[in-house]
């Protein structure tokens, strides 16, 4: 069964045939579709590289520039990157670089500070997949810690988060005990005997303050305002040096 044949005749007004007319309207159409896709590209990629934040490209990050330039040659850098573990925000942010740089950190703790050369770092598991200390350490951190965990019985969990199955929470286990739990008693230990460090400076700074305001008191008023002004000057160095022990 065949159509039946377009009678091409030519249009009085426009001078075209039925044909040219049926080009035309074709070509247009596909003109009209060629825009909007257009349109909807520009649309599509300006609100795209307006996420991408462009102009900041270049900017400092002061925050991933501490991190990369961190080194470790004594406890209290590996306290430095521990604490910055405590924001939530930055570990989010910043999670590739952490994690290259905590790996860097647990390998110059075992090697140079406990002469411990048997463990690679990073860890694997027996299928090669890697474990991550860092993620690692941050959920056995936040479920109260080695002891917590273990007693619980909640490494299968850990497991689990870690992207591994319930059963292997026993590997995880041995895996922080073997990277971890040493570091964990340090850096809790550390930061308690800091705490009452600057606890001691300052008693022993109010001290000596009281009594020097009591032998200078009855000399006058003059001594008592030298005697505040020391106070002072006192209070503000000690918060200096507390500002630093604690990581400042």
């Amino acid at each position: 069964m065949f159509s039946s044949p377009v009678i091409n005749t030519r249009n009085d007004v426009t001078g075209l045939t039925k044909e040219e007319e049926l080009g035309l309207k074709e070509r247009r159409r596909l003109q009209d579709m060629c825009g909007i896709d257009d349109e909807f590209k520009n649309d599509y990629l300006n609100s795209y590289f307006e996420t991408l934040n462009v102009s900041n490209e270049y900017e400092a990050d002061w925050n991933l520039m501490i991190l990369k330039t961190l080194e470790f040659h004594e406890f209290a850098d590996c306290k430095a990157l521990i604490n910055m573990l405590d924001d939530q925000e930055y570990v989010f942010k910043y999670k590739v670089d952490l994690q290259k740089k905590f790996e860097e950190m647990i390998r110059w703790f075992l090697n140079e500070y406990m002469g411990i050369t048997s463990r690679p770092v990073p860890p694997y598991f027996s299928d090669q997949r890697k474990i991550d200390l860092l993620s690692l350490y941050i959920l056995v951190a936040k479920d109260g810690g080695y002891r917590e965990v273990t007693t619980e019985n909640t490494w299968p969990i850990i497991a689990k988060d870690l992207g591994f199955e319930y059963k292997d929470g026993d590997y995880m286990k041995i895996t922080y005990a073997m990277y971890l739990d040493v570091l964990e008693y340090y850096y809790k230990s550390k930061s308690v005997q800091e705490v009452v460090h600057v606890k001691e400076m300052v008693n022993d700074g109010a001290e000596f303050s009281g009594g020097r305001h009591r032998k200078t008191r009855s000399a006058g008023t003059a001594h008592d305002e030298d005697a505040g002004n020391d106070r002072n000057g006192r209070y503000n160095t000690i918060c200096i040096i507390r500002w630093k022990w604690m990581g400042g």
